[in-house]
């Protein structure tokens, strides 16, 4: 005789919880693997915050040497190099500028072409911070730079500045009219035609850039803040080497980073 469960015999039972199992199990781990990816998004973008904290204090505070720093309960050791490399400045004179770049109290930046006085014009975000890309290329023999500037991921301007006969100046001024919109202005250095980085350094000039205005170079330049342009100068400034371990909550290392820069407030 087969025996039954309320009207269902043994094998039918069996059969139907292994299906039902079969079914929920993949569920399961789609869930378990949804909070894993999220979790570890979570974790990256937590990182990515440290390592933006850790730089952003090195650079405006001028550290250098060794050390160690806590941020958000990760520990960050830095090594910084002082005397990492050498880049040459072009333009040391007065007014030695291509282009000028100014955001006014209604969040409108301008940028304008100081060769042809051609302004590009665009609103800037007044609740998140809106990226500005500069991208530089030289021509050593032209004496010709070609600027490039993209904002959010599309290129909002293009111009070439200098010439044989009057070389670009490799250096331009931001001036800011509000404390209210907020901008991230990124400079990947001086690239020549073949798009190999340069130690020819770019000049950017601030004039009443608060914080919610941040400049971010992902090689090296030098920046001068608020000071006359003509400041005395030296021919070669040296770039800085600052690498950086960042270990969790639990003491786990997590990721190494490594960034340059030359920063100088006059």
């Amino acid at each position: 005789m087969r025996k039954t469960f309320k009207g269902y015999t043994l094998v039918e039972v069996i059969v139907t919880v292994a299906i039902f199992a079969l079914l929920v199990t993949p569920i399961v781990l789609l869930i378990q693997q949804s909070l894993k990816v999220n979790m570890s998004a979570k974790t990256n973008l937590e990182i990515a915050e440290v390592i933006n904290q850790a730089v952003e204090t090195l650079v405006y505070q001028n550290v250098y040497g060794t050390g160690s720093m806590n941020i958000n309960g990760y520990t960050v050791n830095y090594d910084i190099d002082d005397s990492f490399k050498t880049g040459t400045i072009q333009n040391i004179e007065n007014s030695q500028i291509d282009f000028r770049m100014f955001l006014d109290s209604a969040g409108k930046l301008t940028i304008e072409d100081l060769t042809t006085h051609t302004p590009y014009e665009r609103n800037i975000s007044s609740s998140s911070y809106d990226k500005l890309k500069i991208e530089i290329r030289y021509d050593g023999v032209g004496k010709k730079a070609t600027y490039t500037f993209i904002l959010n991921n599309a290129t909002i301007a293009t111009f070439i500045s200098g010439g044989a006969a009057n070389p670009a100046k490799l250096g331009a001024e931001f001036v800011s009219d509000t404390s209210s919109h907020y901008l991230h202005v990124i400079i990947d250095g001086v690239y020549d035609l073949s798009n190999k980085l340069t130690t020819t350094m770019f000049n950017l000039w601030l004039t009443n850039v608060n914080n919610n205005i941040k400049i971010i170079a992902t090689t090296p330049f030098i920046v001068y803040d608020n000071s006359p342009r003509q400041a005395i100068l030296t021919g070669e400034e040296k770039v800085r080497r600052v690498c950086l371990k960042v270990y969790d909550p639990k003491g786990q290392f997590v990721k190494d980073y490594t960034t340059y820069y030359s920063y100088r407030v006059k």
